[in-house]
C-alpha cells in the first residue's frame, strides 16, 4: 500500500496520488481543508490513484460538505472506476461534481 499524497498544482488545482484506503485518507482530510478558500472553485485530480475503497468516497463526501459550508465549488477529475462503482452502489453518484 502506498501512502496517499496531495500536490498543489496551482491555486485552484490539487492532485492526489497513491492509495486511498482506510489507513491513508485521514491525513488527506486535514490537508485538503487547508487549501479551501471561501467562494473559490477547486479542482481535484485523481488520475494517479492506485487502490481505493469506500473510505475514499467517504473522504470525498466530507470534502464536499466542508466546501459547501464555505461556498466552495469542487470539481472531481479522473475519478477511478473503483470509486465510481462504490458511488453507484451507494446511490451517491448523482451528488458527485465529476468533470
Amino acid at each position: 500500500m502506498s501512502a496517499a499524497t496531495l500536490t498543489k498544482v496551482s491555486e485552484t488545482e490539487l492532485a492526489i496520488s497513491g492509495d486511498l484506503m482506510m489507513h491513508t485518507v485521514m491525513q488527506l482530510l486535514k490537508e485538503v481543508n487547508g487549501y479551501f478558500k471561501p467562494e473559490q472553485s477547486l479542482s481535484i485530480d485523481f488520475s494517479k490513484i492506485g487502490n481505493s475503497d469506500s473510505s475514499a468516497l467517504a473522504l470525498i463526501v466530507t470534502w464536499l460538505a466542508n466546501a459547501k459550508k464555505q461556498n466552495i465549488t469542487i470539481h472531481l477529475n479522473n475519478l477511478p472506476q473503483q470509486i465510481l462503482d462504490i458511488a453507484q452502489a451507494s446511490d451517491l453518484l448523482d451528488i458527485l461534481p465529476i468533470d
